[in-house]
């Protein structure tokens, strides 16, 4: 699984408050929102969040 795919999982994962995924990709909650609304808006993230969230991913699978 590429990163691109591990960071929409974490995404459209409702578990995962906007807070925690704040807190570990440093992305905004209104940019979160908007990636939770359209996870392919990630195509077009920095790869520096896609990675973090990625890493998230990683964290608790």
């Amino acid at each position: 699984m590429i990163d691109l795919d591990k960071a929409k999982a974490v995404i459209v994962d409702k578990n995962h408050s906007f807070a925690e995924l704040e807190k570990g990709s440093g992305a905004s909650i209104p940019t979160l929102k908007a990636y939770r609304a359209d996870p392919e808006k990630l195509r077009s993230a920095r790869w520096s969040t896609v990675h973090k969230l990625a890493q998230l991913y990683d964290a608790k699978h």
